[in-house]
């Protein structure tokens, strides 16, 4: 503050005397324009609610982690009732780092980066074989009984760039070979 004091009172020539009169000027008409908002401008009001859907973003994201993490336990539990609790959660470490832990040795990345692509694509195979009629009985009801609203979580996990191929596929606009082709290249697979 004291260094824009100093350049407006002493060193300022006058035009750029002119250009920080100016300036303020705008940002007392903005001020009061925008005091229903807060006295955000629009481009302040917009990164505040950007910074709030990605917060909101991550939680869902986490929230699905686990989720899958808890369904994988599951049923490793039931193919194999002998592994220990200690098994279990080393094979979960191994299959679904915590990508947020950089002491586990995954990549830091965004929020879509939570799960391993191998993940995404099995992901994306069920989707789009319920969505089309393709999904036997037995694996809807395991995915029922596993994870509560799986279609939901699973379309917010998918990045928006998934969402537009998974789109085009139940809409036929892909046909299956293509749509592969693109899903394991964006998954990088």
């Amino acid at each position: 503050m004291e260094a824009a004091l100093d350049f407006i009172l002493n060193r300022a020539d006058p035009s750029e005397f002119e250009v920080v009169a100016k300036a303020c000027e705008r940002r007392r008409r903005d001020m009061g324009k925008y005091a229903g908002l807060g006295g955000l401008n629009p481009g302040a009001l917009a990164e505040k609610m950007a910074a709030s859907v990605q917060e909101g973003v991550g939680r869902s994201l986490d929230g699905l982690r686990d989720t899958v993490r808890d369904y994988v336990a599951r049923l490793v539990r039931q193919k194999e009732p002998g592994a220990t609790d200690e098994q279990i959660e080393a094979l979960l470490d191994e299959c679904l780092p915590d990508r947020s832990d950089p002491s586990s040795g995954a990549r830091a990345g965004s929020a879509a980066d939570d799960l391993p692509p191998e993940a995404v694509a099995m992901m994306v195979r069920d989707f789009v074989d319920y969505s089309l009629g393709l999904m036997p009985p037995s694996r809807q009801q395991e995915l029922w009984e596993g994870i509560d609203a799986w279609q939901d979580k699973y379309w917010q996990a998918f990045s928006p760039e998934l969402r537009a191929f998974v789109k085009a596929r139940l809409e036929e606009r892909l046909g299956e070979d293509e749509f592969w082709s693109a899903v394991f290249s964006l998954l990088g697979l």
